[in-house]
């Protein structure tokens, strides 16, 4: 059977477009792609992959959200940590886990999807920014705080000695060089790659939509973490640009911080498309275990000002923007309180009319009535059947 050759997904201003007519982002996080891709291992779960992007596919989904980055410890295994990494040191890649990726993306447009490919990350679940501070200074990472599920509280170490730790990626101006020599190297890696697969090199594929330079990168205060920040991203974006003039260009930012911050990390302009992302649980809007409807209102009504605010923002850089991430566990109360509120069965009343919520405003704010282009939710899994919509 003939697959359907996919187009790029362009922009014009603020509205994302696919064969010159207004496209819509239908998104899911599905951040283990890489890893079930593999050809063979531990990880490797290829048929889960296929039931998963038909499954998505015909529940209106057209994009899914990946990875294209994880880092391995010169420590040995770590906490927290995605395996096997696809970067084991600075410039070391294990095929198999790159032959993963390669095969995710051949399949896509058997399921006329797309995918946003993330090029790092903040946060230490693939090892990410602060993996190569590690890297860099020969030091441990200092893990921050954790979320325990069981006894409902965060715990664990000191979350701002990880917030510094992680910044110095692109703060630290006596380890900048190194680590962005690396991460500059990877880019050029991942983005210049031919796909064993497909034989299409990843440049002139057009079934990656966008490319994100980070999940997440967090702000540095003061006036000169502004502009360290920025540097980062400038310097990173034009990278990917000079490398692939076809693919749309996004940060990966949370746009938490305010109207300043959104500014500063989609101001440079080799980004072609804003991000934001909304947590109402780790942003203290939510109380998994209140069974009353008065944590999830109010969280709503944070999602609807959020939601508000970033489609300003954008509009004033005449940028499409997509809230690539949002997500509510399920309900944690009762019978299913604690770590049985990860269990397929726990009933989602709370994170359905969340989920409604948010596509509806989203949907409000869609061209020609505002800059988003859509949404995806957090995330894809095997313990849990994804709720979705499309947003037209």
């Amino acid at each position: 059977m003939t697959q359907p050759t996919p187009q790029f997904v362009t922009r014009r201003g603020a509205q994302l477009l696919l064969d010159n007519q207004p496209f819509v982002v239908s998104g899911a996080n599905y951040w283990q792609a890489m890893n079930l891709g593999m050809p063979s291992g531990p990880s490797s779960n290829r048929a889960r992959v296929l039931r998963d992007l038909a499954d998505l596919s015909s529940r209106g989904i057209n994009m899914i959200r990946i990875l294209a980055a994880s880092e391995a410890s010169q420590f040995g295994k770590q906490p927290d940590r995605m395996y096997p990494a696809l970067m084991r040191a600075p410039g070391q890649y294990d095929d198999e886990v790159f032959a993963g990726l390669d095969w995710v993306l051949a399949q896509l447009p058997r399921f006329n999807m797309y995918a946003t490919v993330s090029l790092n990350n903040y946060w230490t679940w693939s090892g990410g920014a602060a993996q190569y501070v590690s890297w860099a200074t020969d030091t441990r990472i200092p893990y921050p705080v954790q979320w325990d599920p069981v006894r409902q509280v965060f715990e664990g170490g000191d979350y701002q000695a990880y917030l510094d730790y992680t910044n110095r990626f692109y703060a630290d101006p006596q380890i900048y060089n190194t680590t962005q020599r690396w991460y500059r190297s990877h880019i050029e890696r991942v983005v210049s790659r031919v796909n064993t697969v497909s034989g299409t090199r990843y440049s002139d594929d057009p079934a990656i939509l966008a490319w994100e330079l980070m999940n997440e990168p967090q702000i540095v205060e003061g006036p000169a973490g502004e502009k360290q920040v920025a540097r980062w991203i400038d310097d990173s974006a034009r990278l990917i640009s000079e490398l692939d003039p076809h693919h749309l260009i996004t940060t990966g930012a949370e746009s938490k911080n305010g109207r300043d911050w959104f500014h500063i990390m989609h101001g440079s302009p080799a980004i072609t498309l804003a991000s934001c992302h909304f947590w109402p649980l780790n942003w203290g809007y939510y109380n998994s275990t209140d069974p009353s409807s008065a944590s999830v209102d109010y969280s709503i009504a944070k999602m609807r000002d959020f939601v508000g605010d970033n489609a300003k923002w954008a509009h004033e850089l005449d940028l499409p923007t997509v809230l690539f991430e949002f997500g509510m566990m399920r309900d944690n109360w009762g019978e299913f309180a604690g770590l049985r509120a990860y269990e397929p069965q726990a009933p989602v009343s709370h994170r359905n009319r969340f989920y409604a919520a948010v596509y509806d405003a989203v949907r409000k704010q869609l061209a020609p009535h505002g800059p988003f282009a859509g949404a995806a939710f957090w995330a894809l899994d095997r313990r849990s059947a994804a709720r979705a919509a499309r947003l037209e």
